[in-house]
């Protein structure tokens, strides 16, 4: 899908974008949260009153990331994952999702959508690290659309300042 929208004739910044989806995508199989964590973390988790919501992929996301990267009883290295979800095997939807360790866990379609994750389809374009996506969160003033930041940052610095100069909270 993401190849045959790359191919049609866009003016060339769209087309270079649209050309980067499709390189940076993979295919991932995320499997349930009690399966990449331990009965005491998950434990760790209810008492912070970890909560999802429906339609807030970016934040469930960030959300799990941020909780875990700051405590040391979670000895795993866990990533902010952005890519795509493809509803019932169908419908791309630019979705957040989160790497821990090797595995990757869905905590908004297994939480919020009572859905089964094994059998959902799902394509990262980016990993981040807690420290890259704090930083990036920090400068961009919004939770989500972190792999467009990164691409900007990268290929577009001007459209990267314009997000930067937006956000409220660098305004000087």
């Amino acid at each position: 899908e993401l190849r045959t929208r790359a191919a049609f004739d866009w003016p060339p910044e769209q087309k270079a974008w649209f050309d980067q989806q499709a390189n940076d995508a993979r295919p991932v199989q995320c499997v349930r949260m009690r399966d990449a964590f331990t009965p005491e973390q998950l434990e760790l988790l209810k008492r912070w009153r970890y909560r999802t919501q429906q339609k807030m992929c970016y934040r469930n996301a960030a959300e799990l990331v941020r909780l875990i990267g700051m405590d040391c009883r979670f000895s795993v290295p866990i990533r902010y994952v952005e890519g795509f979800a493809y509803a019932y095997g169908l419908l791309p939807i630019e979705h957040a999702f989160v790497k821990v360790g090797d595995l990757y866990v869905d905590p908004t379609f297994e939480r919020a959508l009572h859905r089964d994750v094994r059998k959902e389809l799902y394509a990262a374009c980016i990993e981040l690290d807690f420290e890259t996506m704090a930083k990036y969160q920090v400068e961009t003033g919004f939770y989500g659309e972190l792999y467009v930041y990164d691409y900007m940052c990268k290929n577009r610095p001007e459209l990267a300042a314009q997000i930067r100069a937006r956000n409220p909270h660098n305004r000087r």
